[in-house]
């Protein structure tokens, strides 16, 4: 992989897309690299899918209606008579109801539901419970300086949060750290075995259930929180069913903590690896805003995204046919010399910083204000307790994840 003169071969692309190897993936960067340079478009013939990595294509990609979610709806009858049931009934029941996995207009019902959660005024109301979340996370540094960052702080502080917001009570959240763990590997775009889908189908049908008691309690007695607000919308417009209710609140708690979670521990790592940055930020907290968005660039929480061509579509010069499946690599559009000056140098006065780590279009990121705001908040607050932290004794360890992008462990001095 390193000998830069040789082309990138199909075995190697291929390697680096079917499961988690810490000497490609703890940097992916210079593969990125190639990838954009001599295959911005290629097929892996083993996997039946495109892999895409230019700014341009990617952005194109997440706008297009041509390009859909919704496979299926491409098929003919006799097509669809066809497809082998599905083998896990539980993951089914969860995801088929998920918005991200949705097309309009189905998409377009299920989100203005869900966006409810996320008005300018449900967060600002949020905004004074997460900075005492953050300020008591951060008094727990203090009294374990040499505790694991992404433990102490970085994992409890979104999933206080949005557990907060949903109503969660507290003694239930130890549960959703390990259904949403496994669930949010569901996301995952490298290869996965039947143990995997085996303990993901259980998680599914626990969080399911834990979900269906919840909402009907919320229903004999509502609570000022995002599941009772549902609730309401739901028996007013009638639009929800009961089904489409559980399964949006469980995705909101997976990919509302998963990528905060690597957002607030890449973000922190990158600060540490850059002191000159993280000192500059804890003299000028006005740059947090701006530090956030580059945190997001430079260190994309979430690599990829999948979209199926809904017709023949031509993308650097390849022809990509009707229903092919096309993986868009948002982390090497993020480092896209071609549209990001200097993209492999970490700067937090970024002007110019369109990155598309929300992804882009109809599916743009719906929880992205709230992890903007969590985020700032979190780095606020560390940089004001912490404004000489560096980083520990031990080297941080990433997650074998591909897609979803986040460390194990991060160990620092305060």
């Amino acid at each position: 992989m390193h000998h830069l003169e040789s082309q990138l071969t199909a075995q190697e692309i291929a390697h680096f897309f079917s499961g988690f190897q810490p000497e490609l993936h703890s940097n992916p960067y210079p593969f990125y690299q190639r990838l954009r340079s001599e295959h911005p478009v290629v097929y892996l013939e083993d996997r039946w899918m495109w892999i895409v990595s230019k700014y341009e294509h990617v952005q194109s990609i997440l706008k297009s209606p041509l390009m859909i979610r919704e496979r299926e709806r491409l098929l003919t009858e006799q097509e669809r008579k066809e497809l082998p049931p599905p083998r896990y009934q539980n993951i089914q029941s969860l995801v088929k109801d998920w918005m991200l996995f949705r097309d309009p207009p189905e998409h377009t019902r299920l989100r203005s539901h869900v966006a409810y959660a996320f008005t300018p005024k449900t967060l600002e109301q949020s905004r004074p419970k997460i900075y005492s979340i953050a300020e008591s996370l951060a008094d727990q540094l203090e009294l374990n300086p040499d505790s694991n960052f992404m433990q102490t702080f970085a994992f409890p502080l979104p999933v206080v949060v949005i557990a907060d917001m949903l109503g969660v009570p507290e003694e239930d959240r130890e549960f959703f750290k390990k259904w949403s763990n496994t669930l949010a590997k569901l996301l995952d775009v490298s290869l996965m075995d039947d143990n995997f889908f085996e303990e993901a189908d259980r998680s599914s049908a626990e969080i399911r259930d834990y979900f269906k008691q919840f909402v009907q309690a919320r229903r004999k007695a509502p609570q000022d929180d995002i599941i009772s607000q549902l609730i309401h919308v739901q028996q007013e417009e009638h639009k929800l069913s009961d089904e489409e209710l559980i399964n949006n609140c469980i995705l909101l708690l997976v990919a509302g903590h998963e990528t905060t979670v690597n957002l607030i521990g890449n973000g922190t790592k990158t600060l540490l690896e850059h002191p000159e940055s993280y000192e500059m930020l804890a003299a000028n907290p006005e740059l947090t805003a701006s530090a956030v968005e580059e945190m997001l660039r430079y260190e994309s929480p979430v690599q990829f995204t999948n979209r199926v061509a809904s017709v023949d579509v031509e993308y650097g010069g390849k022809l990509i046919p009707q229903k092919a499946e096309i993986i868009v690599n948002l982390g090497a559009a993020n480092r896209d010399a071609d549209y990001f000056h200097d993209p492999d140098v970490f700067d937090i006065t970024r002007s110019k910083n369109r990155h598309l780590s929300f992804a882009s279009g109809p599916h743009f990121c719906l929880g992205a204000p709230l992890a903007r705001m969590e985020a700032a908040i979190a780095f606020e607050v560390l940089t004001r307790r912490f404004p000489h932290m560096t980083m520990g004794g031990r080297s941080p360890v990433w997650r074998d994840n591909v897609l979803l992008r986040g460390l194990e462990s991060l160990y620092v001095k305060v």
